[in-house]
């Protein structure tokens, strides 16, 4: 049984959940692609729009502009993929567990249907750390991501 990562189910609400998760790890540390971003912001008021125009579209940022934007206003998570490099690192971002496998990247975080959360990670440590946050926030159905329990060849959060 080889371990991919740890998965979970967060709240379906309004809040800085993506920030919550990633506070397992030092996010300023990595670059990251982001992709497939459905992420509406929460006004004063409570109304939602459209996640901030410069993260709606697929690509590369610091780990510190992702802090910074993830600081600013309530939002509600519908969909994300993330993928996190070492400083420097980055690469074109594959679609499949195979390409994560063999490439730079070092975090893979897709979630989807505003619930489901699935984060791949190759250094043991860092699953870890993802797991004790999950367990730490209340967040559900925690389970560690083996070789033999998770079905996943794509990292997408879409079949395409």
């Amino acid at each position: 049984m080889s371990l991919r990562g740890v998965s979970f189910e967060i709240p379906n609400e309004p809040g800085r959940i993506l920030l919550d998760i990633l506070s397992a790890i030092d996010m300023k540390e990595y670059d990251w692609f982001l992709r497939n971003f459905d992420f509406p912001i929460q006004t004063m008021d409570g109304e939602l729009y459209d996640s901030l125009e410069e993260f709606s579209v697929d690509q590369n940022v610091t780990g510190r502009e992702l802090a910074k934007w993830l600081r600013g206003p309530s939002n509600y998570l519908i969909f994300a993929e993330l993928f996190a490099f070492q400083s420097g690192q980055t690469e074109e971002v594959g679609m499949t567990y195979e390409w994560f496998q063999e490439s730079n990247c070092q975090i893979a975080i897709l979630i989807y249907d505003c619930t489901y959360v699935d984060i791949y990670c190759k250094e043991k440590h860092v699953s870890e750390a993802f797991y004790e946050n999950a367990m730490k926030r209340g967040y559900t159905g925690i389970e560690w991501v083996t070789d033999d329990n998770d079905p996943r060849t794509r990292l997408s959060v879409w079949l395409e």
